[in-house]
């Protein structure tokens, strides 16, 4: 089992050597490839890295909703700790099973992409609201209908009554974002995973949402798993960070300790490339792309597009290496780590 990095935190969720494959009549993806990390109570993770990398496909995994019977968990463990001496291995179960049906939605719960493709735009907003809150709490339609109008109110939406009535397609981008949270939130869950939940909003819109995932976060004492390619998002809102490449952690750290001092050559040409004010001239980008997940490589996966690489890194895959209170995948730091 992985070394937590919160040591001085009770585990909410660990994850545990994870690898989940597609098998396609292309071939085999190893979509997620023996990924190991820890999200502690009342604590935030951040998974960061290009699209691609397995981010979405880690998130619906760990609700069992991976593309069924595509996807399949080759191997590892997804440890739940629900109470004090309750643990359940969410890998081990049924996709189907009754208790992934009450834990999923329930206990943790997930805001997806796009809003307006997760909204019914037939149904009323109330209505949706209303059958999420039934499904997991056995209270009668009219209680549903005042905690739904609470959900709205705790997410900021002006004049939740009517919202209720009102379909998707009549509010904007960013109200429909906040029903999304206020539907995720709605049963108070132990964990709340958002999948590049700002990405379709403008910086103003993203601001209020991020601080609106913050806040809440606090006043529920809730443990937050944020995915997103955007760093500036991760600076904001995370206490740890998990930077994923092939389907791979390539480097774990604080947030802090990531900003001030990133290892991984990956890691790094993420943080050149991010656009500045302060930055005159072209912008700095990782050159090559992301390999085709079909294409099977020998030694690291980042080793072509790697201004650092040596022909070691060409021919064996480097492990995760402890280094002051991280880990870093990368043969560079070698010979001072620990495996």
């Amino acid at each position: 089992m992985s070394e937590s990095l919160f040591n001085n935190s009770k585990k909410l969720i660990n994850v545990d050597n994870l690898a989940v494959y597609f098998h396609i009549p292309q071939g085999t993806v190893k979509a997620v490839d023996g990924i190991s990390f820890d999200i502690a109570k009342g604590k935030s993770l951040g998974i960061v890295g290009e699209s691609g990398c397995g981010k979405t496909i880690t998130a619906l995994t760990m609700m069992l909703l991976h593309p069924h019977p595509e996807a399949k968990i080759e191997n590892g463990n997804i440890n739940f700790y629900r109470h004090e001496n309750d643990m359940i291995n969410l890998a081990s179960l049924n996709v189907h099973s009754k208790i992934i049906r009450k834990i999923r939605g329930n206990e943790i719960a997930m805001i997806f992409q796009e809003p307006m493709m997760s909204l019914n735009p037939v149904h009323k907003i109330g209505d949706q609201l209303i059958e999420v809150i039934r499904l997991h709490q056995k209270i009668s339609k009219s209680n549903a209908r005042k905690v739904a109008l609470d959900s709205l109110d705790m997410v900021k939406i002006s004049a939740p009554s009517q919202r209720m009535n009102e379909y998707p397609f009549q509010i904007s981008g960013g109200m429909r974002q906040r029903v999304m949270i206020a539907m995720a939130l709605c049963c108070k869950p132990k964990l709340l995973i958002a999948d590049e939940p700002t990405t379709a909003l403008d910086v103003t819109i993203e601001a209020e949402i991020l601080k609106l995932i913050k806040d809440l976060q606090k006043d529920l004492d809730m443990s937050l798993m944020m995915i997103t390619h955007d760093l500036g998002v991760i600076g904001e809102v995370t206490d740890h960070v998990a930077v994923m490449y092939v389907g791979k952690i390539v480097e774990k750290a604080s947030t802090k300790d990531l900003f001030n001092e990133p290892l991984h050559p990956y890691t790094q040409g993420l943080f050149k490339s991010r656009p500045e004010i302060k930055i005159s001239g072209r912008l700095e980008s990782i050159k090559g792309a992301v390999p085709s997940p079909y294409e099977v490589t020998e030694g690291c996966s980042f080793a072509p597009r790697c201004d650092f690489a040596m022909p070691l890194c060409r021919s064996k895959s480097p492990k995760l290496i402890r280094l002051d209170g991280r880990e870093v995948s990368c043969w560079k730091y070698a010979e001072q780590g620990e495996l």
